[in-house]
């Protein structure tokens, strides 16, 4: 088993157990872009970003608030989460990677 899917998979039961995602599908599509984005931020890619339309997965709450727990892990994956297909909202920081 090639070792990115191994990563994904050991992704996938973290996920699940800490409960950041509440649906096996959310957890699938997580741990995707959260090893895709290691695997690139380790390859030296930088402005690394996910478009996320499902409300499950975005790293704010339905007023704005945070989800600090998720974006935790997007944080530290480098991922810049904007919430729509035309990457202008959330405005990305300054000096973000």
């Amino acid at each position: 088993m090639p070792y990115p899917l191994k990563l994904a998979k050991v992704g996938l039961a973290w996920l699940a157990l800490t409960k950041v995602a509440q649906k096996p599908f959310d957890h699938a599509i997580l741990a995707g872009v959260l090893v895709s984005s290691s695997r690139l931020w380790n390859q030296g890619e930088r402005g690394i970003s996910f478009a996320e339309t499902d409300s499950d997965l975005q790293p704010w709450g339905q007023k704005g608030a945070p989800k600090d727990d998720l974006r935790k892990l997007y944080d530290d994956a480098h991922i810049w989460v904007y919430g729509d297909f035309t990457l202008q909202f959330p405005p990305r920081h300054a000096g973000f990677e």
